[in-house]
């Protein structure tokens, strides 16, 4: 992908997508490709899409491709439009878990429909091609069976239209209400796209994981939203062992626990500890390892070995940085982490990451070394005299 702002075509047998520029530095496209010429598709290829919200950020996309690559290692993904991704992730289990993962994305689903018009979207008519893709439950007619469909990036009426088209070649019924299947259709660049979903719809509960609905609050936490989105940028896989040196209220721990990542976090301040420990006990902790006090810039951690890191290290008035500048807490700590984060070896072929939310102005040119490469950046606004930069270092 170019990231002059050009617009490069791809032509799957003869259906038109069109790249469009997204806004990636040179770090984050080495990082992942979003499309490699091996990636061979065709009408016949087990495709997946993913929509991804809105926010001006390279961070949705940056989420759903480190995701992609936590769970199918070897698939790419495409941008056919800023906010929707085609992807060869074929295994429905893993696109559903990506899709439940994922802050950013809206929907997750198999991609069943490529065309210039919603009339060419659903191409399973009642009684035949029974045996074509895996969607042959598709040509069933079952009025038990109900269905709903969205859209980010189309009219109500374009909906509608593409509900109808369907409600008539299945014979299912319309329930805006807790559907058993979920049809999603979007604007794909010069074609439209249909993309479908058997696990229901994805609902997140934000609000009551705000920071001031939890038992112990400090004005420095992160919502959950951006929490969860850190998290998947480090990688962590169910049953890993995922740690927040500088923990805080437990912002990234709840996260991750709530994904079946085995967490631990450490912080500084005893009272800060004691506290993130309430806030993790309430939400989930059959997957938490505890917290623990101490500081994690020393060149031990108490720890054998570390899947997965994610972080927002302490910098301002409101945190205790012991005289230390932002920089020098970043180099101490990675510093630290090589003892109990491996490389891949022969015993452990997958690659490990370290996420590290910090002020944009924070110079991190000395703080990569020999064991972590810089490979990924995010810039996220919050106001006149902070933008959060989001930095993802690769273990070598």
């Amino acid at each position: 992908m170019n990231l002059d702002g050009t617009l490069n075509s791809l032509n799957l047998d003869g259906i038109t997508f069109r790249e469009i520029q997204v806004d990636l530095n040179e770090n984050l496209q080495r990082s992942y490709a979003l499309h490699r010429p091996e990636m061979k598709l065709s009408k016949k290829s087990v495709l997946s899409v993913f929509v991804l919200s809105g926010e001006n950020s390279s961070l949705p996309l940056g989420e759903i491709a480190a995701l992609i690559e936590t769970y199918s290692k070897n698939s790419t993904c495409i941008a056919v439009q800023k906010r929707v991704i085609v992807s060869d992730v074929s295994d429905e289990w893993a696109v559903n878990r990506i899709a439940e993962r994922s802050a950013f994305c809206r929907f997750g689903g198999l991609l069943i429909g490529m065309g210039s018009s919603l009339e060419e979207l659903f191409p399973y008519p009642a009684k035949e091609e029974k045996e074509d893709f895996k969607l042959s439950f598709l040509s069933e007619r079952k009025e038990e069976r109900s269905f709903a469909v969205r859209t980010e990036t189309l009219s109500r009426e374009s909906c509608a239209r593409m509900g109808s088209i369907i409600k008539e070649k299945t014979g299912w019924r319309v329930s805006l209400e807790g559907p058993e299947y979920v049809f999603q259709v979007e604007n794909g660049g010069e074609n439209f796209i249909l993309g479908l979903s058997r696990s229901g719809e994805k609902k997140f509960s934000w609000k009551e994981r705000r920071p001031r609905a939890r038992r112990f609050f400090l004005p420095s936490a992160i919502y959950p939203k951006l929490s969860r989105a850190l998290v998947n940028l480090s990688r962590a896989r169910e049953g890993d062992v995922f740690l927040d040196p500088f923990c805080g209220s437990g912002s990234l721990l709840i996260e991750s626990q709530l994904m079946n990542i085995d967490s631990l976090g450490i912080d500084l301040i005893r009272w800060i500890a004691r506290g993130a420990l309430l806030n993790t006990k309430k939400y989930h902790n059959d997957h938490s390892l505890g917290i623990l006090r101490g500081d994690s810039t020393r060149a031990f951690l108490p720890l054998r070995k570390v899947d997965a890191v994610a972080t927002d290290v302490p910098y301002g008035r409101a945190s205790s940085t012991r005289g230390k500048t932002t920089e020098r807490i970043i180099k101490e700590f990675l510093e630290s982490l090589t003892n109990v984060m491996p490389s891949p070896s022969w015993e452990d072929l997958r690659q490990k990451y370290c996420v590290i939310m910090h002020p944009s102005n924070a110079e991190l040119a000395s703080v990569e070394n020999e064991t972590f490469r810089l490979v990924e950046r995010h810039l996220i606004y919050v106001h006149r005299n902070l933008t959060r930069a989001i930095s993802v270092f690769k273990r070598i």
